[in-house]
């Protein structure tokens, strides 16, 4: 059983995902896995629509809102978002959500 801190931070964001790239971008994501969660990162999920209509979303759950913004400056962030695998999709906003209730 996964015991979550008490109130983590969800991050949602659309990404745009050409049908040729969707391996190599899986793979990306599970290749900067260990550094991410190193940052606070509890997990990451990419939802694909069940119509195949519009785009996809990535949703993160993190630590904490503290944590998310230690990722954000970290010296290695630079480097992941200049990668080859970042570049393969077009990725929306990010948009912040605290975690009110739940299990």
């Amino acid at each position: 059983m996964v015991v979550l801190p008490p109130k983590p931070l969800v991050c949602v964001r659309t990404v745009e995902i050409p049908k040729e790239n969707e391996q190599a971008f899986f793979d990306w994501i599970e290749s900067n896995r260990e550094l991410r969660q190193r940052y606070g990162i509890l997990l990451e999920r990419i939802l694909k629509p069940t119509d195949e209509q519009g785009d996809w979303l990535i949703i993160t759950m993190w630590e904490s809102e503290e944590k998310f913004e230690k990722w954000l400056v970290a010296p290695e962030k630079p480097a992941v978002d200049a990668s080859p695998g970042h570049a393969l999709v077009k990725f929306g906003k990010i948009k912040r959500y605290d975690t009110q209730a739940g299990y």
